[in-house]
This record gives structure tokens, sequence and C-alpha cells, in this order.
């Protein structure tokens, strides 16, 4: 879309012109919600390996269902 058409009205845009405002507009939106602000960034060597260590811990586990339950976010 150029300048001239973003500079207008709503109300002088053709019907052309506002879909095209309107699908750039949700494709931007949508491209800052499934951004990974972390993208590209490495994990730590010591997180990963407490990780590891984590799941092969026989340790028990709280199914997700009882936390919810515990912190009311049902």
């Amino acid at each position: 879309m150029t300048t001239q058409a973003t500079e207008k009205m709503a109300a002088d845009l053709t019907v052309a012109e506002l879909r095209a405002l309107i699908r750039e507009t949700m494709l931007e939106v949508i491209s800052e919600l499934i951004e990974d602000p972390d993208e590209g960034l490495e994990l730590r060597a010591e997180f990963v390996a407490e990780m590891e260590r984590r799941l092969q811990s026989d340790a028990p586990t709280v199914p997700f269902a009882e936390v919810s339950a515990r912190l009311n976010l049902d």
C-alpha cells in the first residue's frame, strides 16, 4: 500500500484499499503475537544439564490438574 493511501481518511479508501490495509494490519499483529523473543538465544549448559537430570529423575511429579486446582486456576 502506498504512503498516499495510508494518509487518507478511512472513508476515502476504496474497498480494495481498506481490505489491503486490514490484511496488512492483521499480519503485523499476528506476527507480533507469534514472534519468539528468545529466538536465536542458546540455553546455558548448566540449565540443559539440570533439565536432563530432572527428566531422568524418579522424583514424583504433580499432575497439571492438581497444580491448577492448588493455584485456583480452574
